[in-house]
Order: C-alpha cells, then structure tokens, then sequence
C-alpha cells in the first residue's frame, strides 16, 4: 500500500500553533524540535489546551537561531535555540518526570501576560533536556526503546486526509460543523489511502525512514478547539460523532490518526521527508 505525504507539521511548544514545514528531519524523538519545548505552571507540570485553549491563539516559527512565539495583541518574544546556560529542572508530564531547562524570565512574563496567570501564578517555558531520555510507555509500543519529547504518547502522529473527508461527511449529515486537520495536530498528513486505511498498517517507510504504527491515536476533547482562535464553536464535537463511529474496529472510543514510533537501524541512514515522498505502508 502506498501514499504521498501532503503536508508535514511541526510543533514546537506543545499545545501552541504548529509550523507547517515542507521538509523535515526524522529523529527517534519525533520531528526535529517537535514539542521540544513545554508551558508549565508553578509546580512545574505541563499545561495544554486542555487547561487553556487560548494556547491556540499563540503563533510559532524557528529562525536559525531562535524560537519565536508571537500573538496578534502582544506583539513576540524570541529565545535562543542556543541551549541556555541554566541548572535543568524535574517536571511532570502525566505520569514521567521529565529533565528540563528554564528559558528565562522575559519569555515567562510574555507567555503569562497572552494567557494570564494560571490559579494565581506565572507561567513558565521549559525546553527538553535529552540526558534523561523519555521513553513511550509500554501501554503504547511494543518496542523497549522507543523515544519521545513532550509528545503525549508517541513520538510521531500520523493522520489521513481521506479520513478526515469521511468523518466531515459523518457530521454534516449529523447537522454538525466540519473541522479542520489541524484539530488533530499530526505530525505527517497522507492522501492516496482510503479512508480509516492508517489503522491497517504495521510499518510505514519514506525513503530511507522506518516508522511503526503502534496504535490509534485515542482522543480527548481538545480536538473541540479551533486551532487558530481557541474557541469551541460545537461544545462535545467532534468527539461525540468519533466515539459513535465504529472505527477502527473493536475498539471504544474517539480515535483519529495513528501512533507511530521511529525504528532505529544500525547503519547510517539519511533521514529528511518531505512533502511529495510516497510513503510504502505493510499491513
């Protein structure tokens, strides 16, 4: 089974707008600077739209030095990709604790004046540190070793165009609103394969790149948020018409996308995608 990647998405800080790439690196921990970077509050655990959907509202691009956060009504703020000089601190993100690095006071007090203090404090912004590596949890992969960032779940998030068609089609004739692929925040977006066709497949190969899907990706409501404003427009949707829909078979529950782990191999391998790679699926 074959596909071509049509779009490819980078997401820098979790949780904040994603940049849309026409190339990128593969790496063990996902796309290079995916969600390598994560907000936390004053006891240093991970905040998502989940706590503010305005995170949304946040816009993020990379120069060749700098990570540059900007919003329409504050104007941006920039941090070095030169890593920071600073002690790295324990955080939570769900169940791990996680090595990380402060970025300083001026991007703190810009993140907390966008979004406003959280229950009564400032917020923070925290880049991975990777001498303490994060490993995907057994419930996720079958693999020992496999690695992620500030990833939910696994490092890569796969998703299919087509599918997104059928399930817009699902709620339309549920008199529902359609919504974007960017609700789902995948990492690589496919045409050429049928529609819920991504949960057939047990590797996935672009040029010299080996993934493993591991599972579908299970839904919480964030997909809700439109991804550009922060506002719910359809409260409980898309996740209602998802958790009606028996796809994929036997199992329970919103799913949209597939999980996917990088395979490591033993020889050198050139490891850049880009949009227009065909992608060779095995089921």
């Amino acid at each position: 089974m074959q596909a071509i990647i049509s779009r490819l998405v980078v997401y820098p800080v979790k949780s904040l707008q994603g940049i849309e790439v026409k190339e990128a690196i593969c790496l063990e921990t996902g796309l290079q600077f995916d969600r390598e970077w994560v907000i936390v509050d004053n006891k240093n655990r991970f905040v998502s739209q989940r706590n503010l959907p305005a995170m949304a509202t946040i816009q993020v691009s990379l120069t060749s030095d700098h990570l540059v956060l900007s919003h329409p009504d504050h104007g941006e703020c920039a941090v070095a990709l030169a890593n920071a000089e600073v002690d790295s601190e324990e955080l939570t993100i769900w169940q791990d604790q996680s090595l990380a690095k402060d970025e300083g006071y001026a991007i703190s007090e810009w993140i907390t004046q966008v979004l406003g203090e959280y229950q009564g404090n400032p917020l923070r912004l925290l880049r991975f540190d990777p001498r303490r590596k994060r490993l995907v949890r057994e419930k996720y992969t079958q693999l020992t070793d496999a690695e992620l960032m500030f990833a939910d779940a696994c490092p890569y998030l796969v998703v299919n165009s087509r599918s997104l068609t059928a399930l817009n089609q699902v709620l339309l004739d549920g008199n529902h609103l359609p919504v974007a692929i960017d609700r789902f925040r995948g990492n690589i977006e496919l045409v050429g394969i049928d529609p819920w066709q991504e949960y057939q497949v047990k590797t996935l190969r672009i040029n010299q790149v080996e993934l493993r899907a591991e599972a579908p990706c299970h839904r919480c409501p964030m997909p809700g948020i439109e991804q550009t404003t922060g506002k719910i427009p359809e409260p409980g949707e898309p996740f209602k018409t998802l958790t009606a829909m028996p796809i994929p078979d036997g199992l329970k529950g919103a799913y949209f996308g597939m999980h996917a782990t990088f395979i490591k191999q033993n020889h050198r391998i050139e490891n850049k995608i880009k949009t227009g790679d065909r992608m060779e699926m095995t089921c």
